[in-house]
């Protein structure tokens, strides 16, 4: 399978058609493509609030789910989209983590940290019933992405320089000891490994925003492998 996490694609920085450009590499091969989170810069699923750029990446995701699994799992940039998107895709999940038959556990990372305690107030605040109400009725409500991503970056300044890797590795021991092999984390926007003594391991992935790599996970060897986009091959 291919994972992608940390993109931050938006109309500002320009990187969308680099995006696209390698979803369109993809279409050579028929591997399953689970994306970790922060694929936007922002995404609010909703009508008013969804631009062109995550309508033709929704489109995409159609077409190729008849014959590859696509995964999402929601990550802090994304709001409400497993509840309105969730048909786009194979799965798509909000909870903390998803785990496949396989004992892959699949985590974007943002709720890791239990003392950014900003950010998790931010996220109870923003990503509830209420707030979603509140939002689809809004007069002016698309003005309302300039106030988030706003919020987005006060929210974890202090803790946004360094990984955690204390609850990084508190999370995944926990998450072994419940008979998961491997853990793949997105985030953090730095790569770190983690193995224990039993040689599970957890993979902070390079986040495609800086770095443009994608990671290859092959199931049957174990190969786990972080590479540039266009060395992927069919």
């Amino acid at each position: 399978m291919i994972i992608i996490t940390d993109a931050h694609i938006s109309k500002a920085t320009g990187n969308y058609a680099v995006f696209f450009k390698m979803l369109e590499s993809l279409e050579r091969n028929s591997q399953d493509l689970i994306f970790l989170g922060d694929i936007f810069e922002l995404w609010i699923a909703l009508p008013r609030y969804e631009e062109k750029i995550h309508r033709d990446f929704i489109a995409w995701c159609r077409r190729q789910k008849s014959h590859r699994t696509i995964g999402y799992m929601e990550g802090n940039h994304e709001y409400y989209l497993a509840n309105e998107r969730a048909s786009d895709f194979t799965w798509c999940s909000m909870n903390a983590w998803r785990r496949d038959a396989t004992g892959a556990l699949f985590v974007h990372g943002d709720r890791i940290n239990r003392k950014d305690k900003n950010y998790l107030a931010f996220r109870k605040l923003a990503k509830n019933k209420v707030s979603k109400f509140i939002i689809c009725r809004l007069p002016f409500g698309p003005k309302i992405t300039i106030s988030l991503k706003q919020g987005l970056k006060k929210t974890n300044t202090k803790f946004r320089l360094r990984l955690p890797k204390a609850e990084v590795e508190a999370f995944a021991q926990a998450r072994f000891a419940e008979d998961v092999n491997v853990i793949f984390m997105g985030h953090f926007h730095q790569q770190y490994l983690y193995r224990n003594r039993d040689a599970k391991e957890l993979h902070v992935l390079p986040d495609w925003f800086s770095t443009q790599k994608v990671t290859i996970y092959r199931r049957n060897s174990k190969e786990i492998k972080h590479i540039h986009w266009e060395d992927v091959g069919t």
